[in-house]
């Protein structure tokens, strides 16, 4: 077998299986499993009293603490870690929108969207360098936001896919509204 007769491909296999347990290790160490709603081993924060500076969310709307960063969004809506390879992915979920979300090293900057199908703007959003991209045509593409430093090499990608003109709007609202955790 070729496994037997390489000793690279074994030495690969096996610094892989230590690095993978090692991530495992580090989740169960700061709160959990990735089915769990702690990221970072920070509980879900909701206050809606907490002040944002020039971008207020609108009256009612919660803080949901992702640990890196945090955001507001209407009452329901959810926070939940995932699991990821390379980087810290989770979603916030509500009112038929799934907003995913990848922060670290290799976070997507929505490069395909360079096309005319797309409104590309360039922003600074809670003291960062933002760009938020979203489709023409409601319903036919990305409606993301890239940050591409927000400290440590860290870059963070948020998006949610095919979204009506409604949810659009409500998602771009949301994304005014990011905030990472000072260190």
């Amino acid at each position: 077998m070729l496994w037997e007769r390489n000793s690279s491909l074994k030495r690969a296999w096996v610094l892989f299986l230590a690095g993978l347990l090692v991530s495992i290790e580090s989740v169960s160490a700061v709160g959990g499993s990735a089915g769990d709603s702690l990221a970072h081993g920070y509980p879900p924060q909701r206050s809606g009293e907490e002040r944002l500076g020039a971008a207020q969310p609108p009256s009612g709307w919660y803080k949901l603490d992702a640990g890196d960063f945090s955001l507001f969004a209407p009452p329901g809506w959810e926070f939940h870690k995932l699991l990821g390879v390379d980087s810290y992915v989770g979603e916030f979920v509500g009112d038929g929108v799934k907003l995913t979300f990848d922060f670290g090293r290799y976070s997507s900057s929505f490069d395909q969207s360079k096309n005319l199908a797309y409104v590309i703007t360039h922003d600074s959003i809670g003291e960062f360098s933002a760009k938020v991209v979203h489709p023409r045509t409601p319903g036919h593409g990305i409606t993301g936001v890239y940050f591409r430093d927000v400290g440590h090499s860290n870059k963070l990608s948020l998006f949610a896919e095919d979204l009506t003109s409604t949810q659009t709007e409500l998602v771009l609202k949301i994304f005014e509204t990011v905030r990472f955790q000072t260190r």
